[in-house]
């Protein structure tokens, strides 16, 4: 009996490593609060509140810019944006939230678009037996440059030929590129977690309204390479609403090269498989709809949104689905602005 009950003790003892090692749901529930008064008055800033949460996780940042603009024809103000806010570790035991990351710096993105992300950085409070440290962030950004790179510029080239055709030309063929040169986000607080870097193009294509994205990010060692895309559309049957949908795959037999831009995560194309990536939606509730002027087409565009939903990985790590909503958070301008 004595070896029967040590035995079952020793069961019991594996059973709980076992779950002690189990990953955590690679899932980060997003949302943010917009609040954009230089659309209409651009002497004013615009004020963001971002909210990123998972099973280990919870960071609350803000984000505060200034809008870029020409005064007198001839004084030039750069855009910038001043990063705040803080974030907690969950202790896997008692649930219990513990104040571990302050988010610090500003950047600032200039004439040209370029945008150097090394003003940014991460303080880590002291927990338990792991020592506080600093962690700066690393790279460089474009945002919606002059001159497009010639990253930004094929992947363009590849979207417009798909969604037009070979045979006819654009009917709008406006775009916004994002470049990510190396773009390095440290760990939201996690010692195991050592940050990712991520390097290529997003395009947003004003033909279609989404976004398309051709991304790599080196995450702990190891390289995710992810490509697809995020249409922004109008939430059916609900006024004043819209919504993201992304899908962004990693490589396979049945979605390779450009194709895997425009996959979708459509369940009847095939009932019993799912790919591999991250897939999410980020519903938006908008107010306080205001027309302003973009590259000389005149758009109305809200200057107040409630965003909130969620991020889930397949076959993706919790921390690379992290760092990609932490991506999302930190330039809300871009996906949530004009």
């Amino acid at each position: 009996m004595k070896r029967i009950a040590l035995a079952g003790f020793a069961l019991l003892g594996l059973v709980a490593g076992a779950a002690a090692q189990t990953p955590p749901p690679a899932v980060v529930n997003f949302a943010t609060i917009a609040d954009m008064p230089t659309l209409k008055d651009t002497s004013k800033q615009d004020h963001f509140a971002v909210t990123l949460s998972d099973a280990q996780v919870v960071s609350n940042i803000t984000v505060d810019c200034t809008a870029g603009r020409t005064e007198l024809l001839i004084v030039r103000n750069d855009k910038a944006c001043a990063i705040g806010g803080n974030g907690s570790i969950i202790n896997p035991s008692n649930k219990q939230a513990l104040p571990r990351t302050q988010y610090l710096g500003q950047y600032t993105v200039t004439a040209d678009g370029s945008t150097d992300a090394r003003t940014l950085s991460i303080n880590y409070l002291a927990v338990g037996k792991v020592a506080p440290d600093t962690k700066q962030f690393g790279g460089s950004l474009n945002l919606k440059p002059e001159l497009s790179s010639s990253g930004a510029a094929g992947l363009t080239q590849s979207v417009l030929k798909k969604i037009t055709g070979d045979n006819s030309g654009p009917i709008n063929n406006a775009v916004d590129t994002v470049d990510l040169n190396r773009l390095f986000i440290p760990s939201a607080g996690l010692p195991s977690d050592k940050g990712c870097t991520w390097s290529g193009n997003m395009v947003f294509a004003y033909q279609t309204y989404s976004w398309f994205m051709s991304l790599s990010a080196d995450c702990n060692g190891k390289v995710y390479e992810l490509k697809g895309n995020m249409p922004f559309t109008d939430t059916p049957g609900v006024e004043g609403q819209t919504q993201y949908d992304l899908t962004l795959t990693l490589p396979s037999t049945e979605l390779v090269g450009d194709d895997a831009l425009f996959a979708t995560t459509d369940e009847n194309a095939d009932l019993f498989a799912s790919v591999d990536g991250i897939t999410g939606s980020i519903i938006m509730k908008n107010s306080n709809n205001v027309t302003v002027t973009v590259d000389g087409e005149k758009i109305t565009t809200p200057m107040k949104v409630e965003a909130s939903g969620s991020l889930s990985g397949t076959n993706v790590p919790l921390e690379v689905v992290r760092s990609f909503a932490t991506l999302i958070g930190m330039l809300p301008s871009t996906f949530f602005g004009a």
